[in-house]
């Protein structure tokens, strides 16, 4: 017993120090992030509204009241029932804002990104520990394998380009994925413990259904799947009650959440999202083309375009593992554990398949519908190669690590140092290949040169279809005391005497038709500006300055 308690304590220390490795690594990434991602600006303003933005053509705007519209402000700090609202008017549930607003409310008046990333950081510590604990627990638990597998497994997923994306990515994404690897927790212990009690089971996953689905919608896909694996389990064990009283507990944490936030049922059947969302899952033309383009992403962002050879490794070895079995010449080493591996499969091929139907094809963006599973999926591609290795090192030894794991001595140890700078190679990579996104590193001299000449009138040409897009530019029309707003389809000269007397003018104009019109007219109305250049393209804008 002396043996196991310092196994687990060994165990115990490196997942800590590689939870503490991550989060540096996390840091120095939220350090590099210099601008955002319009929906990361819709966070930050759907948290902590004030008055609400509204365009006027030919005003000045008050940059600090701008400002304090993205901000929690002294005296509307944990004003929970306005966030409600304001995702109501959207297609979003609210309960990732009222964690963003919380933050934003103990730092009031501050804008920053690290309100954001640090809910993240929050959030992805979480989903460390739970990834952590279903990787042990699927794996079989008490064995040296379940220990590594568990260790290979955070190590390969944590420092993956899409999960540190995922945490700069100030959405909720990673609070999704927090409740994903919750439901996914609570399965694995109920089938490996036959523990199906209200107060141990039924009661947490009634509540991590209800706050789940009010993160975000998708979350209700994976534990449809995964809900329907375990009815299985327990149809075929013969559970008939257990099923009903499992049925009501979801059916309860559901019900409870559309009777909490009744918009839910109007943003998924109704919505701009949730029509979309239904028209593209029920046209079968395009389902091969999506499948592809999200099989690429997880290719991609989190195995370094390797995922082919690992794929036809674990092919390779199922069938030759299965010919020695059949000679009495290997043992897989699976006994114990189908229940809980079967039921990850079908949840995560089930969540796949019908996110990448449904999910919006936004580039590499797009990687932030699949993120909550990415861990699952690293989970069953090292269990399956590793468990296929142990048995076919019953036949070769250089390979053998014991049945099921515990033995084997210096071989064990070898599979494990193989595995670990195999992972450690395809994560570095891919990090030195700079895959990591939601960063906007271009924006940093463009918010420099922006500080520097805070006071310097500045002009605002927005497409009058379209005025909305003056929000994508928040973080910098902030930084300067005020903005004049012009309609591009306007075209009386602008009048105002602190433009046209100007020496130096920055103009933004929107990516329209029309756009070095606005420019010229400028031009020809100001009498002491003469030269144009451009200072930076962003988005949807391109910023002028003119001299």
């Amino acid at each position: 017993m002396k043996v196991v308690s310092e196994k687990k304590t060994i165990f115990f220390l490196a997942m800590a120090a590689l939870l503490v490795l991550q989060l540096s690594v996390l840091v120095f990434y939220g350090n590099r992030k210099a601008g955002f991602h319009e929906d990361e600006l819709y966070t930050y303003y759907s948290s902590n509204k004030t008055a609400g933005l509204f365009v006027n053509d030919r005003q000045w705007m008050d940059c600090k009241e701008l400002a304090e519209e993205f901000v929690a402000l002294p005296g509307e700090r944990f004003r929970y029932n306005i966030v409600k609202q304001m995702q109501s008017w959207d297609v979003h549930p609210p309960f990732y804002y009222y964690i963003f607003h919380t933050a934003a409310s103990l730092r009031p008046g501050v804008f920053s990104k690290w309100t954001g990333i640090g809910v993240n950081l929050l959030a992805y510590a979480l989903s460390y520990v739970l990834l952590a604990y279903g990787a042990y627990t699927a794996a079989g638990g008490g064995t040296k394998r379940a220990m590594r597998l568990s260790f290979f497994t955070c190590l390969a997923w944590g420092f993956g380009s899409a999960v540190i994306s995922g945490v700069m990515f100030i959405r909720m994404y990673q609070w999704l994925t927090v409740f994903i690897l919750l439901c996914m927790d609570l399965h694995l212990r109920a089938v490996k413990k036959r523990d199906f009690r209200v107060l141990s089971f039924l009661l947490p996953v009634c509540l991590t259904v209800f706050l789940g689905f009010l993160t975000q919608y998708y979350y209700i896909i994976f534990h449809f799947f995964l809900g329907a694996g375990f009815c299985f389990f327990l149809l075929k064990n013969k559970k008939i009650k257990e099923i009903f009283m499992y049925g009501a507990a979801c059916g309860l944490g559901f019900g409870g959440a559309v009777l909490y936030y009744p918009a839910s049922m109007s943003h998924i059947f109704r919505g701009y999202r949730g029509t979309e969302a239904v028209s593209e899952f029920g046209d079968a033309s395009n389902t091969l083309e999506r499948l592809r383009f999200f099989y690429g992403l997880f290719d991609d962002y989190m195995m370094n375009g390797t995922l082919s050879v690992w794929l036809l490794v674990l092919c390779v070895l199922l069938v030759t593992t299965g010919y020695l079995k059949k000679r009495g010449q290997a043992s897989a080493s699976f006994s114990g554990e189908n229940a809980g591996i079967g039921m990850l499969l079908f949840a995560g091929a089930g969540y796949f398949f019908t996110v990448s139907k449904t999910a919006l094809l936004l580039g590499e963006t797009s990687n932030r519908y699949q993120l909550p599973v990415y861990g699952i999926f690293i989970f069953l591609i090292l269990y399956g190669m590793w468990t296929l290795l142990s048995g076919f090192g019953e036949k070769f030894s250089f390979f053998k690590s014991g049945s099921p794991g515990e033995k084997g001595g210096k071989q064990s140890w070898l599979m494990a140092g193989i595995f670990l700078a195999v992972i450690l190679l395809i994560d570095g990579l891919a990090l030195k290949d700079g895959k990591v996104f939601f960063l906007y590193e271009e924006e940093k001299e463009v918010m420099e040169f922006v500080e520097e000449n805070s006071n310097v009138p500045v002009v605002v040409f927005y497409n009058e279809a379209s005025p909305d897009n003056i929000w994508r530019l928040s973080d910098e029309l902030m930084k300067y005391k005020k903005v004049y707003l012009a309609s591009q389809g306007n075209p009386e000269p602008i009048a105002e005497k602190e433009i046209t007397e100007s020496r130096r003018l920055l103009v933004y104009v929107a990516d329209y038709e029309g756009q070095k019109e606005c420019v010229y007219r400028l031009l020809e109305n100001a009498p002491s500006l003469e030269s144009c250049r451009i200072v930076a393209r962003k988005g949807l804008w391109t910023f002028y300055e003119l001299s």
